[in-house]
């Protein structure tokens, strides 16, 4: 395909142009609606959740053992619960 320089006298070939099928089109529009998660991002959104559920089993040991530590110390030995006394000028 030959130009006529004296037609298109600041015409150049630039290139394929990208035609979008209509699939494509469609993916494009459900990702920018929020429907459909990139693959990239569906593997970055599960290490946060694994990372999240695991910090939670952590959280739930810790407070077990806090509880065992906490009723292993018998209040036997504590001193009656303090009152107030009036005070008088």
């Amino acid at each position: 395909m030959d130009f006529d320089s004296s037609d298109n006298s600041g015409a150049h070939y630039s290139g394929k142009v990208k035609i979008k099928t209509f699939e494509e089109f469609q993916l494009e529009r459900l990702i920018k609606e929020g429907k459909v998660m990139p693959a990239s991002k569906l593997a970055e959104v599960k290490a946060n959740e694994l990372q999240r559920i695991k910090e939670f089993e952590e959280a739930a040991q810790e407070e077990r053992r806090q509880r065992r530590v906490i009723s292993r110390v018998a209040p036997q030995n504590l001193d009656p619960p303090l009152t107030r006394e009036r005070f008088e000028e």
